[in-house]
């Protein structure tokens, strides 16, 4: 029910603003909690203070490339094939590509009377992190008056991120809060949400393999922007280190990662294997500490053929604290302890 916040993702058809989207907080770890862990699908749910809501984030990486997921989610009509309990979705008013507002109809399960949700949303690129950002909010129109037969929702605020991943492969994270008002118990609400969110995400799975947007993908206007970026591969490094430097707040970790051989070969094979790693960092304080302990292994076996040091590496919470929030005031770097630890063979390192 709670759901239908995962409605506006439609707006990634936007991909060649120039004007820069507010970028979501990597460092935000504030109460995060794994919800659920399934089929690709990370969710997370925390409380909003002083209140009975709860804000949630879902995070997967889909088999579609972006000029699909595009195609796919211009297609506002198809709405309710893919997002739970929707009824009814169209454009009330498009002021531009990027801006537009949004009706959505929602028929929820006896005795819950259905709710409707006008909504707004903003869509801009950013080029430097190879992602569009779309922040969505509730918002009101006078074409669009309340129904007497609905509820029409009080409060929604969101945020969808696509991010390239490789030329095939996407990134999508959405994050959202909702009060659906009316006499549906919170509890209730915020269960029904953590599965809708999950339910939306393997639905979006199967739209994407639809031969109608694969098929309008190959004309996109957003192909041409694709195929130029993942030619690139020098483009390509630069958006993946501008990614570590948002995730990382050790500078000198990324710049050793960044001048590694390691990294060249990876962009070669193009798998997208720390884009992706990254991706799913965006939730607790636990998977951002485990996606830095995995970008640290893919650099350490590139370096060092002692298994046994890179175990010790990556047991070592300080190293990983470090690279993630920057070293101490007078402390060492990540590279600092790194080297460390390969000179002395791990003996003189904690």
């Amino acid at each position: 029910m709670k759901k239908i916040c995962c409605l506006l993702i439609l707006t990634i058809c936007c991909l060649v603003s120039p004007a820069l989207p507010e970028s979501p907080n990597m460092c935000d770890t504030g109460g995060w909690e794994l919800v659920m862990d399934k089929n690709g699908i990370k969710a997370y749910s925390r409380k909003v203070e002083n209140s009975g809501i709860f804000e949630f984030r879902a995070v997967m990486v889909a088999d579609a490339p972006p000029e699909v997921v595009a195609e796919m989610l211009r297609d506002v009509p198809a709405d309710p094939q893919w997002l739970p309990y929707c009824k009814e979705a169209y454009v009330i008013e498009k002021e531009s590509l990027n801006d537009f507002t949004t009706y959505f109809s929602f028929d929820l399960p006896w005795p819950v009377t259905d709710r409707d949700l006008v909504m707004k949303t903003n869509t801009a690129y950013d080029y430097d992190h190879a992602r569009a950002v779309t922040n969505l909010y509730r918002t009101e129109v006078a074409s669009c008056p309340p129904k007497a037969d609905l509820i029409r929702v009080p409060e929604m605020t969101g945020q969808y991120v696509f991010e390239f991943v490789t030329r095939e492969r996407t990134g999508i994270v959405h994050t959202y809060r909702i009060d659906l008002a009316g006499s549906l118990p919170e509890w209730m609400a915020n269960y029904s949400s953590q599965y809708n969110i999950y339910n939306t995400f393997m639905n979006m799975k199967e739209m994407f393999k639809k031969e109608k947007y694969i098929e309008l993908g190959k004309t996109s206007p957003d192909r041409e922007l694709c195929d130029k970026y993942f030619a690139d591969k020098q483009q390509v490094k630069k958006v993946l280190v501008a990614r570590l430097r948002e995730f990382i707040r050790d500078s000198d970790f990324v710049d050793m990662i960044r001048d590694s051989p390691v990294i060249d070969d990876m962009l070669r094979e193009d798998k997208g294997e720390i884009s992706e790693t990254l991706l799913y960092g965006w939730g607790s304080e636990e998977s951002k500490k485990k996606a830095i302990r995995v970008v640290m292994k893919m650099f350490l076996s590139g370096t060092t053929r002692d298994e046994q040091l890179i175990k010790t590496m990556l047991r070592d919470d300080n190293l990983v604290g470090v690279i993630l929030c920057g070293p101490y005031p007078g402390g060492k770097t990540g590279r600092q302890i790194i080297d460390g630890y390969l000179k002395s063979g791990g003996k003189n390192e904690k």
